[in-house]
This record gives C-alpha cells, structure tokens and sequence, in this order.
C-alpha cells in the first residue's frame, strides 16, 4: 500500500507502487507522452480532486488527486458543513442548516461542448460569490441534470424547495423555487418535468414527518400543482428515483410513482417480513443503471424490486453486531457498498444477483471518540475514497474488488469530504 503526505502544498512522499501522479496544475492538459495520444488541448488527465473539511482550522481544503497538492483553503463561518456534489461533479454544494445557507466550490474541472467536441478544463478551485438562503436546508437530492434542496423550516415558516442545475449555479442563479404551506421534514425529487414533493397536512401536529406526496409540473422554471396522491405515507422519510419509479419510505411500507404509466399512479408495499420491531425503511438509495432500489431499517438493508409485488423484497445481511456507517452505490452501479462500523467495506455484486464478496478492512473501528468514517464516490472510475475514523487519511479503494489502492495521509483532521471531477462520461 502506498501512501502520500501532504503537507500545504506539497506531497512529500511519491508511489512506491507504480502508480503514478501526474498533475494538471492551473489548467495544464497532459503531456501528450504515451500512446493513447491525447488531444492535449481537448482533454484533461486527472483523478478528480476531493473538498475535505478541515474541523480544527473550520476551512474547505481542496486536494487534488493527481498533483498531490492541497490547491487552496477556504474558511467556513458557522456550523460544519455538509458536502454534497453538483448535478455535473463540478462544484460542491455547502449546506449548513442552522445558517440557513447554502454556498458554493467551483473545483475547477469542468467540461464545455465545443460542437465537434468536448472540452475538458482544469483550472484553480474557487468559491463563488453566490449563495442562497432557506430556512433549514436539509435533504439533497439529484436525479439527472438537477439537484433539489428541500427546505424545512420551523414553526411559523413554510417549508420550500430550491432547483438547481449545473448551467444554474455557473450562472449564479437559481433554476427555480417552489414554496409551500407549512414546514416539514420533507424532500423532493424533479424526474424528468414532474417534481414529487412531500406534503403535510395542518393535522399532524405530533411530528414534522409529512405523511403524503404532491406532484406538481416543471417547464420554464414554473412549477404547477397537478396532485396531491391519495395514497397515504405516515412517517415519510427517504426517496429515490428511477426513470421508471419514484419510491418514498413510509412507517408501514413503501410507496412508489410507476412513471411509465399515465398519470403516474402510485401504489404500495408493505413492511418486509423480517424488518425487526419497530423498524422502518427510512432511507432509499437508486441508480439509473440499476432496475432495483435498496431500502435501509437502521442496519437492515432490503433490495426492492417494485415489478414484483409478490415478492419484492431480498434482504442484504450484515454480520451479527455490525451496524452501518455509510453506504450507496458506486459510479457505475455495478455494486453497492456498506461501511459497517467494524471498519469493514461490505461489497454486492449487482450483475450477480447482489453476491457478497468477502469483507474488506479500509479503515480501524468506530467508537464513541472518534470522526464516524465518510465515503465519498468518484464518477470518473469505480473509486471510493473513506475518510478513516481518526481524519487524518483518506483510503482509496477499488469499488469492486474492495481493494486498498493507496492511502493519502493529511496533515490536518478531516470530518467530511466529497469528490468532484470530471465523469467518465460526458
């Protein structure tokens, strides 16, 4: 296992593994060696470049991956952050709740259609000026080109939704906002020109759970009310999205939006049969290249095949004592990871009826005195980089295989990170 020490700037110590870092700088293209050649003036070479949040010095570092640098640093006022990537992976999105505030990294890699071609950039990060302001933003989510922030509010204040698109946030600028009538822990996903966003009646007045879903149309930065769905979803929490299904989890099932259908109808599944006592599918992960959907019960996790309502659900089972720490899929939707608080990468083979490989120790145990272990995803290779429990590395392993490939050691203490870079594919 190789590792690298970055100190400021610099990376003192260079692979013994072979593998070799080559820098893109302030927008250098590669060299053009090799025998691929590259049109150097077209295409960028880079591992993409991680925004971690420095907790002790309360700033945003941004670590290139192929340099080896930390490029710049920027402080944060407030509360820790949390870091999310832009529809395209070019900028970070910065939420913080308290603050009601949301701002913005520009990476500095990006890509722009030339006609005949795609042109790749990589120029210095920065932090743009623009910013917006809701009242407790909380649940980011994206589907395709747009990302939606649901805005939770408090008592006295309506809860709204923010749309953003990459196009948006280079131009400083919103794509669209929707407000609503009351506040709720809610969320909302845009799926091609239909946002479903949750609802919650006046009546509920022992929880902010919304326990419904409205579903409103999107053209030209309007959205208009089409309606509020008679199937009924107590305890809404979690949601995901298909191009074929909307899925929302609810305290006694699932609800889901068939979009193939006219009018979207929605319809529903009970609890598995083995959820444990008081548990509930709180969280739903998707991906577009994937058919399947996966619900969490705490550590429970439950595949979901929606075009099977016999038999919809197969369960994914941790080792006895072992809880969840992170999980999600990886770029290319070939597996799905969880990082189990025993420091083990749990892997599941997608293509082979979700085989578990064996697991793969990335980083040391969590215990109550330590930085809980974040994963963030590459979209330009099957990557995942796990900040380890104590912040101060970062393990990059191979998504399939769960393979250590090099460790990157900080020299500051890490408590969030997130990737962005340039996809693999455009």
């Amino acid at each position: 296992m190789s590792k690298y020490k970055f100190l400021g700037k610099m990376a003192l110590l260079v692979s013994t593994s072979g593998l070799l870092l080559t820098g893109c700088g302030g927008g250098s293209s590669s060299n053009g060696e090799g025998s691929d050649h590259r049109h150097t003036d077209t295409e960028v070479e880079s591992a993409g470049r991680l925004v971690l949040y420095d907790q002790d010095n309360a700033a945003l570092k941004v670590l290139d991956l192929s340099s080896g640098r930390v490029l710049d640093s920027y402080p944060i006022t407030g509360e820790a952050p949390r870091l999310y990537a832009s529809p395209g992976q070019r900028f970070a999105v910065i939420l913080q709740r308290t603050e009601g505030l949301v701002s913005f990294l520009d990476s500095g890699l990006y890509v722009e259609d030339h006609g005949d071609h795609m042109h790749e950039y990589a120029e210095d990060p920065s932090m743009l000026n623009f910013s917006l302001n809701g009242s407790r933003p909380t649940h980011y989510t994206v589907h395709a080109d747009h990302a939606a922030i649901f805005n939770d509010a408090q008592a006295g204040l309506a809860s709204s939704v923010m749309l953003l698109s990459e196009a948006g946030i280079s131009a400083g600028q919103m794509d669209a906002e929707l407000g609503l009538t009351n506040n709720m822990h809610g969320v909302a996903k845009l799926v091609g020109d239909r946002l479903f966003v949750t609802y919650r009646d006046p009546s509920i007045i022992d929880t902010t759970l919304p326990a419904a879903v409205e579903r409103y149309q999107y053209a030209g930065g309007v959205f208009s009310y089409e309606q509020r769905y008679e199937e009924p979803c107590p305890g809404l929490h979690g949601s995901a999205a298909t191009d074929r299904y909307v899925v929302f989890g609810c305290s006694d099932g699932v609800l889901m939006m068939d979009l193939s259908q006219p009018g979207y109808p929605a319809s529903k599944l009970g609890n598995p049969t083995s959820l444990l006592p008081d548990a509930r599918i709180g969280s739903v992960y998707s991906h577009h290249d994937v058919d399947e959907f996966v619900g969490v019960a705490g550590s429970q996790f439950y595949v979901m095949d929606m075009t099977n309502a016999a038999d919809p659900y197969q369960e994914l089972v941790l080792p006895v004592g072992v809880s969840r720490v992170s999980q999600g899929f990886n770029a290319t939707g070939t597996a799905f990871y969880i990082l189990g608080n025993d420091g083990n990468l749990y892997l599941y083979d997608v293509q082979s009826d979700w085989t578990a490989a064996p697991a793969v120790a990335v980083t040391e145990a969590v215990t109550t005195d330590v930085i809980n272990p974040v994963v963030a995803v590459a979209f330009n290779d099957n990557r995942l980089y796990v900040l380890n429990t104590h912040g101060e590395s970062v393990a990059e392993v191979n998504s399939v295989t769960g393979a250590t490939i090099r460790t990157l050691a900080l020299d500051f203490t890490a408590s969030n990170l997130v990737w962005l870079g340039l996809p693999e594919q455009h």
